[in-house]
């Protein structure tokens, strides 16, 4: 293949490519919001003054830091169903492979959430509120990650981005094409995650002038 067909394919194929890549902001964007929300409620736990609910709550950050996300995403794969009816309620919820792609990754988010949030409320109550504010970049840096690792449920088939770049292989039927179909991935990929962490580079310098002028 040329260069000039090359290009004629990656741009026609780029409105398929995009919609395969919505999934991958939706499923990263659903796990840090269930494991943010998660990550809080284990911090707070911990962060309390009663002796059991933080170490029961600290053994719990210990679980969900541990377990591989690849290994807990088949696991929900293959545990949960694909439907779930309410009791009482003639209602059936689908249970979609994304949602379950999305749940494994906020496991690890929890876990990230628990640690550092923990570590802002203590910062926060010495007084030390420049380190405490620091966990928003810290925070917004490791959405990058779960971005990145979002491709990961093209293995239990959700039409996202590789998934889709291996649809568009396919479709094509010319090898000389992978490589750049996924060099076009990872370039999706790049132009979304590095003007995000360029701009919480930006908070963080903001945040710790702020608080180098406080203490002066």
């Amino acid at each position: 293949m040329g260069f000039g067909e090359v290009l004629n394919s990656l741009l026609h194929w780029s409105p398929f490519l995009a919609q395969g890549f919505l999934w991958n902001i939706l499923i990263s964007t659903t796990a840090m919001g269930s494991g943010t929300a998660l990550g809080w409620a284990l911090a707070s736990m911990r962060a309390s003054t009663c002796s059991w609910l933080a170490g029961g709550s600290a053994v719990l950050t210990e679980f969900v830091r541990d377990v591989p996300t690849f290994v807990f995403q088949f696991y929900l794969v293959f545990m949960l169903p694909t439907e779930l009816a309410v009791p009482c309620l003639d209602v059936v919820l689908p249970i979609p492979a994304w949602l379950k792609a999305a749940l494994a990754l906020a496991m690890a988010v929890t876990g990230f959430v628990s640690d550092n949030l923990l570590a802002a409320i203590q910062q926060w109550r010495r007084g030390n509120r420049r380190d405490a504010m620091l966990f928003i970049p810290n925070w917004a840096n490791y959405f990058v990650l779960i971005v990145m690792a979002s491709s990961a449920a093209s293995v239990i088939g959700v039409g996202e981005l590789v998934s889709s770049c291996n649809t568009v292989v396919n479709a094509i039927g010319k090898t000389q094409i992978i490589l750049w179909i996924y060099l076009y991935a990872m370039l999706w990929f790049f132009l979304f995650c590095y003007p995000l962490v360029q701009a919480m580079r930006l908070v963080r310098r903001y945040i710790e002038r702020r608080g180098s002028r406080i203490s002066d």
